[in-house]
């Protein structure tokens, strides 16, 4: 076996500044893992006494929370034998890595970015062929508002019946939730990686599962409980962004009732709307006016305000307007409410919403038509001509 302190040398570790703040140093990750991989598969050792000049280095990024690997990474070789320019440049191919040709033995500095992650920066030293992996930590963009956790829904494998007070466990269980009457169940402030989650209920054979969560992401699982120790079928999975704030007001809740129309987070950022109202533009059964008066005002009118006069509404009688006194409206306006408090009370007065409200401070907007499916805290008088939710992301 070959001495490893015979194929790398392992310089004083230096951190700084590439693009951003350097949080993590990475060049411990790659010294390892180089190291091991060159002895692991020593090759051949009479390569290593000629001293070959130019070596080619195999490399691998991958996340350090997932360890899936990471597409797209900018990697930077600077050093007197990094091609004539003394600098090889180079991108991850989609199975994360990619390959330093013809660098030269000696020291050098590497540097890796991406978008999506914290850049790293750090020193090594070529003394042979080989390859290793490294590591990149994502960027926590809205970790203060994405949640990141799992929501699931458990149910009888035999009858398909909702299951209420099945023990959903982690870490041993210490850390758990008991399913609501509705069968569901939410593990929420939780890191990225697998987790081990284990269902349990009187009656019923206990399972585990082992499930993946990303960071800023909701992982969505549908769970069967068996009575007898059968071999139960794999648990469904799937990846959602959810908004902490909105996941507390019951948004995705109501969305997944089918009731109104949602607009979230992550489509508001799609749409990027100027203008409140331009998130309503196209939306069915919601219709746009322009104010007779200020023709850049707009209104949001929903299906039944459409055809429906409340109170006529006039110009002064000293007001010439576009006209004789003319009623001006001729319309029923949605109640709006802004974090669960009445804004506008609805009714014959249009609310100006592109007045008051900024789409950039928005997390979501539920529209409901009718009192039908609206929530029955927000039902009651003026809410006739429909109901318009506003979360901002406060």
């Amino acid at each position: 076996m070959i001495d490893s302190t015979q194929l790398l040398r392992r310089p004083p570790i230096r951190t700084g500044r590439f693009r951003a703040s350097v949080r993590r140093p990475f060049i411990p990750v790659v010294v390892l893992a180089l190291s091991a991989v060159l002895v692991a598969a020593p090759g051949d050792a009479r390569s290593q006494e000629r001293g070959a000049d130019q070596v080619t280095i195999t490399g691998r990024v991958v996340d350090v929370v997932t360890g899936d690997p990471i597409v797209g990474v900018q990697v930077f070789v600077r050093g007197s034998g990094a091609g004539p320019a003394g600098e090889l440049r180079v991108e991850t191919d989609a199975e994360g890595q990619f390959q330093l040709s013809g660098i030269r033995l000696g020291e050098y500095r590497l540097e890796l970015a991406h978008q999506d992650y914290n850049p790293a920066v750090g020193e090594f030293t070529v003394m042979r062929p080989g390859s290793f992996v490294t590591s990149m930590k994502p960027v926590a963009q809205g970790s203060d508002e994405l949640m990141t956790g799992i929501i699931g829904l458990v149910t009888d494998r035999n009858t398909g019946s909702l299951l209420s007070g099945v023990h959903v466990t982690m870490g041993g269980g210490r850390q758990g939730v008991l399913s609501d009457l509705r069968g569901e169940f939410v593990l929420d402030r939780l890191i990225g990686g697998q987790h081990v989650v284990e269902f349990s209920m009187i009656g019923y054979t206990p399972r585990a599962d082992t499930i993946r969560v990303v960071p800023g992401r909701v992982t969505t699982v549908d769970v069967s409980l068996s009575v007898d120790p059968v071999q139960l079928d794999p648990i469904e999975v799937s990846v959602e962004r959810r908004e902490i704030i909105l996941q507390r007001r019951g948004f995705y809740h109501r969305q997944k009732t089918g009731f109104g129309k949602f607009i979230d987070r992550e489509e508001i950022e799609m749409r990027g709307p100027s203008e409140m109202t331009d998130l309503f533009s196209g939306m069915a059964g919601v219709d746009l006016y322009s104010d007779p008066l200020n023709q850049l005002e707009k209104w949001v009118v929903l299906r039944s305000g459409r055809h429906m006069t409340l109170q006529p509404r006039t110009l002064a009688s000293d007001d010439p307007g576009p006209g004789a006194p003319t009623d001006i409206y001729e319309r029923c306006f949605p109640r709006v409410y802004i974090d669960g408090i009445i804004a506008h009370r609805g009714g014959d007065e249009p609310a100006r919403l592109d007045t008051f409200v900024d789409p950039g401070v928005v997390a979501g907007v539920e529209v409901y038509a009718s009192v039908s499916g609206l929530p029955p805290e927000y039902q009651g008088h003026g809410t006739f001509c429909g109901t318009i939710l506003i979360w901002t992301r406060r």
